[in-house]
C-alpha cells in the first residue's frame, strides 16, 4: 500500500542518513576540514541536523533520569550532612543564648544593693512546681550549706519567695504567686502599705488592704515593707504597680501589682540568712 511504501521510504532515508553521519564522522577524524572532502561533510552534518536534534531531545530527559538515580546516594548523603551541620549550628546557639543569660544573672546576683551585709547562700535552681496545686522550686542546697526554714530567696531582680523546707542538701522555695504566700509591701513613693496575697502563676497579683485614701499610682515601685512578724527585711525590690481601679462603692481600691521576678527564668539565687542570728 501507499501508507507501507512511504513508512517504508523514511526508514531507508533515516538508515542512509545515519550511515553517511558515521562516514563522514570516521573521514572527519582522518582529514582535516578543507577541500572537496570538507565542503561534503559540512553539507552532510546540515542535512543530519534535524535528525540529531530529535535523537538529542529524545535521549535528553532519559539521561537526566539515569544522571538522577546514579547521584541519589550522593545527593541523600550531602542533604544528611547539611542537616547535620544545621543541628549543630542551632545547639551550638542555644548554647551561646544559655551561656549570655547565665551570664547576666550571675552578674546580677553580684551586685545586690538591696542585701547590704545579710549574709547569702547561692544556689540553683533544679526543679520546678511539681503540680498545680503549689508554686514552688527546688534548690540544690540545704542546711549543709547553711540553709534553713522561711529565708528569703532572691533573684538578681528582686524577691521570688522564701524557703518552706530544708533538708541537708536540697531546699524548696514557695514562691511568691503561691496562694499560702503573703507579704507586706511598701509604695517607695507615697509610703502605702498594703498585702500582697498570692495567686496562681499567670493571674494577676494584687495589692490588698491599701486604703481608699492612700496615694498609689501605676508606675510606683513595691518593695519588702520589713514588719515586725514579716520572714523579710525591709527594701527588698518586689515589683511595680501596673493598673489602680477605683469604682464607686469599693472600700479598697482595686490595684494590679507585676511582679519583678520570675522563677521559669531565672536559675540562680541567693538565700539570705535571715533573721541575723
Amino acid at each position: 500500500t501507499v501508507a507501507e511504501y512511504r513508512s517504508n521510504r523514511r526508514r531507508t532515508i533515516l538508515i542512509l542518513l545515519i550511515l553517511s553521519s558515521i562516514t563522514l564522522i570516521t573521514l572527519d577524524s582522518r582529514g582535516g576540514g578543507s577541500g572537496v572532502g570538507g565542503t561534503v561533510r559540512g553539507a552532510a552534518r546540515d542535512a543530519f541536523a534535524p535528525v540529531q536534534d530529535g535523537v538529542d531531545g529524545i535521549l535528553s530527559p532519559v539521561q537526566d533520569w539515569w544522571d538522577g538515580v546514579t547521584r541519589s546516594g550522593d545527593i541523600k548523603d550531602e542533604n544528611r550532612k547539611l542537616r547535620r551541620e544545621l543541628q549543630a549550628a542551632r545547639g551550638a546557639a542555644d548554647r551561646a543564648k544559655a551561656a549570655a543569660a547565665e551570664n547576666r544573672q550571675l552578674k546580677e546576683l553580684a551586685k545586690l544593693p538591696f542585701v547590704g551585709s545579710i549574709h547569702a547562700i547561692d544556689a540553683e535552681i533544679i526543679l520546678g512546681s511539681p503540680g498545680n496545686f503549689e508554686a514552688t522550686v527546688g534548690l540544690n542546697r540545704g542546711m549543709d550549706a547553711g540553709i534553713g526554714d522561711n529565708m528569703p530567696v532572691v533573684s538578681g531582680r528582686g524577691l521570688l519567695g522564701r524557703v518552706s523546707r530544708a533538708s541537708k542538701q536540697r531546699s524548696t522555695v514557695l514562691l511568691l504567686t503561691d496562694h499560702d504566700s503573703g507579704v507586706s509591701l511598701r509604695d517607695v513613693r507615697s509610703n502605702a502599705v498594703g498585702v500582697l496575697n498570692g495567686r496562681p502563676e499567670g493571674a494577676d497579683q494584687f495589692l490588698d488592704f491599701v486604703k481608699a485614701d492612700d496615694d498609689v499610682k501605676p508606675g510606683d515601685e513595691l518593695v519588702t515593707a520589713g514588719s515586725e512578724d514579716s520572714p523579710f527585711p525591709a527594701g527588698i525590690p518586689v515589683g511595680r504597680i501596673v493598673a489602680v481601679r477605683k469604682r464607686p462603692g469599693d472600700l479598697n481600691p482595686r490595684i494590679t501589682v507585676a511582679l519583678y521576678g520570675d522563677a521559669n527564668r531565672t536559675e540562680f539565687v541567693r538565700v539570705l540568712a535571715w533573721p541575723v542570728p
